[in-house]
């Protein structure tokens, strides 16, 4: 009997909790299947096209690993843009992946509005592994 009792005032315990990390959403959206596999089959691209080392793949792959993330967010939270989507999602990063992320779109959205913009190797590559993590931590297997 106390047992049962213990079992339900843990689980009551449990719920409250979940309310308050999820901001009152007790329900979770979960990703489709259809979504994430379209998004592994983006990033087995995207490893091709890090390889080849171009500055215009490279800049491809980016944006392509950009969108792949927000493909992912699309399917968890609301937002009408990305970064509306980054903000509403910043409870599925890690702090310092989150970080990372945003500094990753910055660089996409630098290089696409920009002219004149031209990152490095360097910037490109780790803007992708950024946005790697980002997708990881939602469950991605890229």
């Amino acid at each position: 009997m106390l047992g049962q009792i213990l079992k339900a005032l843990w689980d009551i315990f449990v719920t409250i909790i979940k309310f308050f990390f999820n901001k009152g959403k007790i329900s979770q959206k979960s990703i489709s299947p259809q979504v994430m596999s379209l998004v592994e089959g983006d990033w087995r691209q995207i490893d091709i096209d890090i390889k080849s080392k171009s500055p215009a793949v490279l800049k491809s792959a980016l944006i392509k690993a950009d969108k792949s993330l927000d493909n992912l967010l699309k399917e968890l939270v609301h937002g009408n843009t990305m970064g509306e989507r980054m903000i509403a999602g910043k409870n599925k990063f890690s702090p310092d992946v989150y970080s990372k992320i945003w500094s990753a779109h910055k660089v996409r959205n630098a290089m696409v509005h920009d002219s004149g913009y031209e990152p490095t190797y360097y910037i490109l590559d780790e803007a992708i592994e950024n946005l790697r993590k980002g997708a990881k931590q939602l469950g991605a297997r890229v």
